[in-house]
């Protein structure tokens, strides 16, 4: 039965149609919170342990915070500094639902209605935010089938099917903007839809820019999936009125230039953010098929659902085009879930991932959409090849993984909600048409809600992960002990820009949660030239490897010196303290320490160094190097590098453990002991070596003396591949080095006596100086410096990062690059006036070209406008 509906022009029974698929849109994506919703009255919280508290609900409090302050692009609190808006457009700096949030969250607290957000007021509205994202997708859904002709009751069951799929709780769970690609992915196909039926261009122009803005990252998922329904679609008329092939390709060229246009002044920056990122490559070997989950059963990621399965068997169904296509895309979709190269594809030719699959659930809701609309026109003989095939297929499954066999009631919820399909398509040839649809409608919707609430309670949230309002005021992530022992630290700063080394166990941006500036951060983009100076240039060792990240200073008191680390906080049997830190604070389980050799911030000098040689030099050299002067790049006058002293009289001796000098294997928990031959005296020594686990199927604790590490397993895809590493220990005549079972590449173990006396000389020098007068306050530097010799050049402590432009006494004037990864400020002899701005990577051009853009959309909508009025 075909309806009169047109979507671009309703009538008033449409309208009245419409308001109730916005109400049942509504009422849908309520039950299905249903789970969460218990959950939240309970203190539970629809957020993961692990990226959702660590990265999710931070980067939601401190993109707030620095917007509705009015600082848009650059924040010192971002690690050691840094262009938020461009690395953290990977996550919500331009995300348009988040911004929308960010919009009426303000305009709330503006009039009174909410307090200042914190960050949990950020894990408590998670679960309204997602209730009205899942309705707005709902109802776009339902408008995507409409415009494939689909009956509006099939529509909304499509749209219900697609946006309670299992995917989107899971990633609500754990990366909420990526649901967000659900809502885009659909607009973007009925953009394409536009073109394919020759209509006008605009929602397609509109559609790509609103990815691109969004999410750089979704938009090449949702770009190649859309790639994948063009070229399906070529093959697969819906009508004989469509666009030729070739006049497809020429339009979906242009208007998508034309869109990325639009989007220019977001996606621009990410891009620059991504490629300034650094990110090991992954060199594992990726399989072409890997059955990683159980589909009919026990799914993590997807469901394939029986009432779908079994549909793909009413082979009179296949004379419907729109049915044809949809089986067609389920059957080149299905094979590609189950192979890791596409997971690699999909995730930018990386580690596999599997991201995409919201695609194939509006696949499924294209089928259930067709078989509501010809419901009467399959046979029982169908019904029973369908449902035969997949019983069989779950005996299969059931004997090949027995694991997958439900061994609690609630897990027999899937095997019972597929016994109900297949009775209910054998019912539904008993009944008329109109009561087969309305039976069909409200178990498919049953069946659906049954799953997204049966997945919430089984598979997201596990003991292990659940996430509550007690755990965020925990030890383990923002106890008010530790907010207490922050705020008294912060009241005691000696400079604007003093640094306090401290985060929660394995949570790197406590900074940001704690609200405090400190030395460590977890973003999937950084800037690669921090990255670096902690992998290679400086070897800094973080309390546990992972990439992505930075954190902490290795206890290294020269670098704690030279960049603003005043305070130490640790848990208060920590033993690894800086030498030079005496304890100013405590509390029941923290301590606090404070520096008493802290540089300024700002420093000039004309004592510089060879970058490419110093190298070269060993780890302390390059940190004298940097205390004494600077490290730089380019044409200058170089000083010769540091010397350093090495100890190399000492006795070495295995335990419990062998070891030929390369290869250390250990049988339980073993490794090797280093003996002094004299006495080493007062301060620290400096532990350089390579090592690697050899097959280490899990994570391994490094000890040293009074120091540990955790290291990746050797098959973990957060493993930083960087094996050669600089440990800090109390100066001591004999050293051990622990490690667990198994067995260890360790070679060039060296080791350098510091003993800081090149540390207070340089502090007594500045002592006596007058500190520079630079202000820093995000983006914006400014100061008057004279400067006494030729040569001269300002350290600070800004990392490099593209984006920063410099003027001198109103010149432009080139950034260097010192020590690796810091911003210098060449200066000239006499008074100079230094202006510096920070605006995301070529932000001046990418505005004019956004504003080009929405120029020629106007002109393009304009003339669509009049060509469909005059017609």
């Amino acid at each position: 039965m075909k309806e009169q509906f047109e979507i671009d022009n309703p009538t008033k029974q449409a309208k009245r149609q419409w308001l109730w698929i916005i109400l049942i849109a509504l009422a849908v994506s309520i039950t299905s919170h249903a789970f969460f919703i218990t959950e939240f009255f309970k203190g539970n919280l629809m957020t993961g342990m692990n990226d959702g508290l660590s990265q999710m609900i931070p980067f939601k409090q401190f993109i707030y915070n620095e917007y509705t302050s009015g600082n848009f692009f650059y924040s010192d609190s971002f690690g050691f500094g840094g262009g938020f808006f461009s690395q953290l457009g990977y996550y919500f700096t331009t995300n348009i639902l988040y911004l929308l949030v960010v919009v009426v969250v303000f305009s709330m607290e503006w009039i009174g209605l909410i307090q200042h957000p914190d960050i949990q007021f950020w894990t408590d509205v998670l679960l309204p935010i997602s209730i009205f994202r899942l309705t707005l997708i709902i109802l776009l859904t339902t408008a995507f089938f409409r415009q494939l002709s689909f009956s509006i009751r099939a529509s909304s069951v499509a749209a219900i099917v697609y946006g309670t799929g299992i995917i989107y709780f899971r990633h609500v769970m754990y990366w909420d903007f990526f649901s967000d690609g659900m809502l885009w992915l659909v607009l973007l196909l009925m953009g394409v839809e536009k073109i394919i039926r020759r209509e006008s261009p605009v929602l397609f122009i509109v559609a790509v820019s609103f990815n691109l803005i969004t999410n750089f990252y979704f938009s090449y998922i949702n770009f190649l999936l859309a790639f994948i329904y063009i070229v399906t679609r070529l093959f697969i008329n819906f009508s004989a009125n469509e666009e030729k092939w070739w006049k497809q390709g020429v339009q979906f060229s242009l208007y998508g230039l034309l869109g990325f246009l639009v989007s220019a002044f977001a996606f621009i920056p990410s891009v620059v953010g991504y490629l300034n990122n650094s990110r090991p490559t992954f060199d594992d070997a990726i399989p072409l098929l890997s059955f990683t989950e159980n589909i009919i059963l026990n799914a993590r990621i997807i469901y394939l659902p029986a009432i779908v399965f079994i549909a793909l068997f009413f082979f009179t169904l296949y004379k419907h085009p729109r049915f044809r296509f949809f089986a067609l895309l389920i059957m080149i979709g299905m094979p590609m879930h189950f192979s890791p190269i596409i997971g690699s594809v999909f995730n930018g030719f990386s580690a596999p991932q599997y991201r995409w699959e919201h695609f194939l659930y509006l696949c499924f809701a294209g089928i259930i959409a067709c078989v509501y609309d010809h419901v009467k026109e399959f046979q029982l003989r169908h019904v029973i090849y369908g449902s035969s095939t997949f019983i069989g297929v779950v005996l299969v499954v059931v004997i090949y993984d027995w694991s997958s066999f439900p061994d609690r009631w609630i897990e027999l919820t899937i095997p019972l909600l597929s016994l109900l399909t297949i009775l209910l398509y054998v019912m539904l040839m008993k009944l008329n048409a109109t009561r087969a649809r309305l039976s069909f409608m409200i178990a498919t919707v049953f069946i659906v809600l049954s799953t997204a609430n049966y997945y919430q309670a089984t598979i997201l949230t596990t003991a292990s992960k659940v996430t509550s309002e007690d755990y965020m005021n925990s030890e383990f992530y923002n106890s008010p002990e530790q907010q207490q022992l922050i705020t008294k630290l912060t009241a005691q700063s000696t400079d604007a820009h003093s640094r306090i080394d401290w985060l929660a166990p394995t949570r790197n941006n406590t900074p940001i949660v704690q609200e405090f500036d400190g030395m460590s951060v977890y973003s999937s983009i950084l800037n690669k030239h921090l990255l670096h100076f902690y992998y290679e240039d400086l070897q800094i060792d973080m309390p546990f490897e992972s990439v992505s990240r930075y954190a902490s200073l290795g206890v290294r008191t020269n670098l704690y010196s030279l960049l603003n680390g005043q305070f130490y906080m640790r848990d208060k049997d920590e033993k690894a303290v800086p030498y030079g830190f005496n304890e100013v604070e405590k509390s029941a389980n923290y301590s606090a320490y404070e520096n008493n050799y802290l540089l300024p911030s700002f420093r000039k000098t004309s004592t510089l160094y060879n970058s490419a040689l110093m190298k070269e030099e060993p780890i302390l050299a390059r940190e004298h190097a940097m205390l004494q002067g600077a490290i730089v790049e380019g044409d200058h006058e170089f000083t010769d590098p540091p010397q350093v002293l090495e100890l190399t009289d000492y006795e070495l001796t295995p335990f419990d453990a062998k070891y030929d000098g390369k290869l250390l294997e250990v049988a339980e928990s073993g490794g090797l002991t280093f003996q002094f031959n004299e006495n080493v005296g007062d301060g620290d020594i400096y532990v350089s070596f390579y090592i690697e686990g050899i097959k280490q199927p899990e994570r391994f604790l490094l000890e040293i003396n009074e120091y540990n590490t955790l290291r990746k397993a050797s098959k973990s895809i957060y493993r930083t591949g960087v094996n050669q590493l600089t440990i800090r220990i109390k100066a001591d005549d004999f050293v051990k080095l622990t490690l667990p079972k198994g067995n260890y590449h360790l070679r060039d173990i060296r080791f350098y006596k510091e003993d800081y006396e090149m540390l207070k000389k340089v502090k007594t020098f500045y002592d006596n100086e007058e500190p520079l007068p630079i202000q820093w306050e995000n983006g914006n530097v400014t100061g008057s410096v004279v400067s006494e010799q030729p040569g001269e050049i300002i350290v600070t402590p800004i990392p490099f990062e593209l984006g920063w432009s410099l003027r001198v006494d109103g010149d432009s004037v080139p950034l260097e690059k010192v020590n690796f990864a810091f911003l210098g400020i060449p200066l000239t002899e006499g008074v100079n006036e230094i202006k510096m701005k920070y605006r995301p990577p070529y932000f001046g051009l990418t505005w004019k070209m956004s504003v080009f853009g929405l120029l020629l959309l106007g002109i393009v909508t304009v003339c669509q406008y009049r060509k469909r009025k005059y017609s």
